[in-house]
């Protein structure tokens, strides 16, 4: 990346001192929500409010214009009407300022006099060095200085960076990760992208060592060429994760209204998408199962699944859900199935998937088993681990000797989690859990989540996580 672009993208995710312009103590205003975000955040950047006639905003002094503050700014937060943003420009010029986010709607998207506002407000940028997100952007934020412009706030930190052409629904999709135990590095809300592209930002996350894995949603793209370099560039490194809308013709227009891009053909976006190493997907469920699989579980060297499930009903949906994203099930060999008649009971199914036949205490033995099998790439155990708490629990049929059993089990279990990730790494092998009922109150199942072995809802969201592990590695030449 170009050493000032470079820079000024350090300085928009790392300032040390932000001005938001069109500050406000009135809950209901944008103003009021990032102000507060970054009042209440452990961030140490100093913030300047600007607010032309109060003096005073959450507690800090208010300053009547940018050019008032007393401090060098580095990032200047527009929050203000559209007419007013273009002045707001000229004082960051004047002001030194290098970073902006203009979070102001009312530009390109709504026509011909959007159009030629935002037109204005970047001639004016552009001629004093000023490198803007936006316009029509919910802001940013940085997990690793706790810098919140954005809306969202106690965010977990970690390995996903975001870049979302939709302001809400990069929200969205940082919500759901959320709740599903993803930690997040930073993320950009790119809105009209009027000076800094997506392309800009995948850039800078893609040389960013806190982000492991680049989730982006997009609408459009302005460059298309650069776009493909960039993406083809980084998914050497990390993986890429995009979910491209406006497939259909009528999507293609939506977009053209949202944010005012244009979309091309799909089947030219798809193409130089796989070309380029990056794994699409087509929701936001689609993109937490491939983000969470990649980024806690090694890459398999084949698509061979070994599957073991606590019924016969589970195997065949868990067989026919590998089948469809194109993975294989092997046959087990003698050898295998002798090694695994230790675990377990004489009726189990003798067969791939290994139906436990309801007694799934060796199952951590088998899967151990299956990670060491030379024909198996990777494990698929669905319901079979994850004792639930629900059998701690009093009532009428929980006799005291039930309780102490239950108890014993949950604590074997949750002890015999570490060895199972050891195999895990050092067979290089991924092992995707589905749960099943009361599979998501299993202390084994939380723990293993701590360590970075999500477990997904359904046999088809843990045969598609897989896929993706597949389709990476495959790319990076890790097997034919």
């Amino acid at each position: 990346m170009e050493g000032d672009l470079s820079n000024k993208l350090h300085r928009f995710f790392y300032p040390r001192s932000v001005a938001v312009i069109g500050a406000s103590a009135n809950p209901g205003k944008w103003g009021y929500g990032i102000m507060s975000r970054l009042v209440n955040s452990r961030c140490t950047a100093k913030i300047y409010p600007v607010h032309r006639t109060s003096g005073e905003v959450l507690g800090l002094k208010a300053y009547p214009n940018l050019l008032r503050v007393p401090d060098v700014v580095d990032l200047a937060v527009i929050v203000i009407p559209p007419h007013a943003v273009p002045q707001a420009m000229t004082e960051c010029v004047a002001k030194g300022v290098e970073a902006a986010i203009v979070i102001t709607a009312g530009f390109r998207e709504t026509g011909t006099q959007g159009r030629e506002l935002e037109k204005d407000v970047l001639r004016i940028a552009r001629g004093g060095g000023v490198r803007f997100a936006g316009p029509n952007c919910n802001g940013h934020f940085n997990t690793a200085i706790d810098l919140f412009t954005a809306e969202q706030s106690g965010i977990g930190r970690g390995g996903l960076g975001v870049i979302s052409q939709s302001g809400n629904f990069g929200t969205y999709l940082v919500e759901r990760g959320t709740e599903r135990g993803a930690g997040f590095s930073k993320y950009v809300s790119s809105g009209n992208e009027a000076d800094l592209t997506l392309e800009d930002y995948l850039e800078y996350l893609g040389e960013d060592e806190e982000t492991r894995i680049i989730c982006a949603y997009i609408e459009g793209v302005k460059d298309g060429r650069r776009f493909f370099d960039v993406a083809r560039r980084i998914s050497r490194k990390k993986p890429l994760l995009i979910m491209k809308v406006g497939r259909s013709e009528e999507g293609a227009r939506a977009t053209l209204s949202h944010t005012g891009s244009l979309s091309g053909a799909d089947a030219v976006h798809d193409a130089a998408l796989r070309q380029a190493g990056a794994l699409r997907v087509d929701d936001v469920d689609e993109l937490l199962n491939a983000a969470l699989a990649l980024r806690g579980q090694p890459l398999p060297r084949g698509r061979r699944v070994g599957i073991i499930t606590s019924g016969g009903g589970f195997g065949v949906i868990a067989t026919d859900a590998c089948r469809h994203y194109g993975l294989e099930v092997p046959a087990l060999a003698p050898e295998t199935v002798r090694r695994l008649d230790k675990y377990l009971v004489s009726r189990w199914s003798h067969a791939n998937p290994v139906d436990m036949a309801g007694d799934t205490w060796g199952a951590f033995g088998c899967i151990g088993n299956l990670l060491k099998t030379d024909y198996i790439d990777a494990v698929l155990a669905v319901g079979s681990v994850g004792f639930p708490t629900d059998a701690l629990q009093t009532g009428s049929h929980v006799t005291p000797d039930v309780k102490r059993w239950a108890q014993k089990m949950v604590e074997e279990e949750v002890g015999m989690v570490d060895g199972l990730i050891e195999r895990v790494h050092k067979n290089h092998k991924p092992l995707i859990i589905t749960t099943t009922i009361g599979g998501d109150r299993s202390p084994a199942l939380a723990r293993l989540r701590e360590k970075g072995i999500h477990t997904y809802r359904t046999p088809r969201a843990g045969a598609q996580a897989l896929s993706y592990l597949v389709k990476y590695a495959r790319y990076l030449g890790r097997f034919s």
